[in-house]
């Protein structure tokens, strides 16, 4: 009896309509089951999307100085043998992520069409976890068997005690699960927004179903060449829908009043999501001569023909970035832990005193004869101080001088051929 119950109170937490299950992107229903749980949290989103305009303002189209590089965990749940996708289908949709958040995808548009000029390197990159939260080596993924043979509703494959994992730190690293969604009826991924993490940290991240995953192994055409991974992770830095979700669930609203709104400002107006390959130009909402965007990451076509972020989603991803995800920026998560690698010539790393004025002592103890780089960055990648040390020896001394910097957090490299030791100093005058 207590297990029948449990199952119920769990379907009733964590379910979603059948309507809503046939969505592509389940985005939308999560933030729907917080709002029904939490009355704050259209009040969250409200209050982010009313600082990211501000940010916009201050920010848009600035020259970054710095490549953002967000850690991955990738969480594989398995039952089904087929489920626990290999480390090459991981590394492709890591691989996608990276070609297309800095458009650099073989398949991106050519000059000659109307919207290449809208089209944007956003700047941000991607790689697997190196260092776990605890500060241990690791591969960036997880492997997990699970009783569960699909995953019905949301959120459950988040969770430990329903047969999913917990996440690691959402402040610091993008979690990603891939598991079976099979009983969500079509549903290929689903992200959290990040007005969201506040609130519910644990439910953080993107999942995607292991069909559509990457471009290799278990993936199933249309939707085989990792955009499912690019549409959800752009939800999870504060992208809307490209149409403004004003035409139901999976867009079953006929001839919608063209009201909605994804809050950017170099996206057309189009009436309703799109599937498929449409043919160019499709005028919706009085949007001619070119019409919809929709080869749009944030679109429902097929994987082949969405191609693209703009420019004003990418001063809204990185005011994500600035704001609610700005964890992100000092995160150690892809440092590799240098001090732990076999065979690291690099013994040990001593910083005094720490914090300081911006007067640093940095005792590098080496094992061997080696040639040694330091460097020191800020918080958003910049480099404000480096230099080269060769034939070094025992215990060697540096002064580390950033008198001339502003107070906050410096991280400082001391890397020596694939070996790297990264610490954190803290400039307080």
């Amino acid at each position: 009896m207590k297990r029948s119950l449990l199952l119920i109170t769990i379907l009733t937490v964590f379910g979603f309509s059948s309507n809503a299950q046939s969505s592509k992107c389940a985005t939308m229903d999560n933030w729907e089951r917080l709002k029904a749980k939490d009355a704050n949290t259209e009040i969250r989103r409200q209050q982010l999307e009313i600082l990211t305009q501000e940010w916009i303002g201050n920010n848009a189209g600035t020259q970054k100085k710095a490549v953002v590089t967000i850690p991955v965990v990738v969480h594989v749940l398995y039952n089904a043998s087929a489920e626990n996708v290999s480390d090459a289908q991981i590394n492709s949709q890591i691989t996608v992520l990276n070609e297309d958040f800095r458009l650099m995808n073989a398949d991106s548009l050519l000059p000659t069409h109307p919207y290449w000029t809208n089209a944007a390197d956003c700047e941000i990159q991607f790689c697997l976890a190196t260092q776990d939260p605890t500060g241990n080596a690791t591969s960036g993924i997880t492997r997990t068997y699970t009783d569960s043979i699909s995953f019905v509703g949301i959120g459950n494959e988040k969770l430990s005690q329903y047969g999913g994992v917990d996440n690691w730190d959402p402040t610091k690293y993008l979690n990603l699960w891939v598991c079976n969604m099979d009983a969500s009826g079509g549903t290929l991924g689903y992200a959290a927004f990040p007005s969201d993490l506040s609130s519910e940290p644990e439910m953080d991240g993107v999942v995607i179903d292991y069909k559509y995953f990457g471009t290799l192994g278990t993936t199933v055409s249309p939707n085989d060449l990792g955009r499912t991974g690019t549409h959800e992770v752009g939800h999870w830095l504060n992208l809307n829908h490209i149409w403004g979700d004003d035409c139901g669930p999976n867009c079953s609203v006929a001839g919608s009043s063209c009201s909605g709104s994804d809050n950017v400002g170099d996206t057309p107006n189009q009436e309703c999501c799109n599937f498929g390959c449409p043919s160019f130009p499709l005028v919706t909402c009085s949007n001619g001569p070119n019409g919809d965007m929709y080869m749009n990451y944030m679109d429902y076509v097929d994987d082949a023909c969405m191609v693209m972020f703009t420019s004003g989603q990418k001063d809204r991803m990185n005011a994500a970035l600035s704001l609610e995800r700005s964890g992100i920026l000092t995160s150690v998560g892809c440092t590799a832990v240098g001090l732990d690698d076999l065979g690291n010539p690099i013994s040990d790393i001593r910083i005094y005193p720490n914090p300081s004025n911006g007067n640093f002592y940095i005792e590098v103890k080496v094992n061997k004869v080696i040639d040694i780089r330091i460097q020191v960055t800020n918080i958003l990648g910049e480099i404000v101080l480096e230099g080269h040390n060769k034939n070094i020896s025992s215990t060697n001394k540096f002064q580390i001088d950033l008198i001339d910097e502003a107070n906050g957090i410096y991280f400082v490299t001391v890397e020596t051929g694939d070996y790297k030791v990264n610490r954190k100093l803290i400039v307080n005058e």
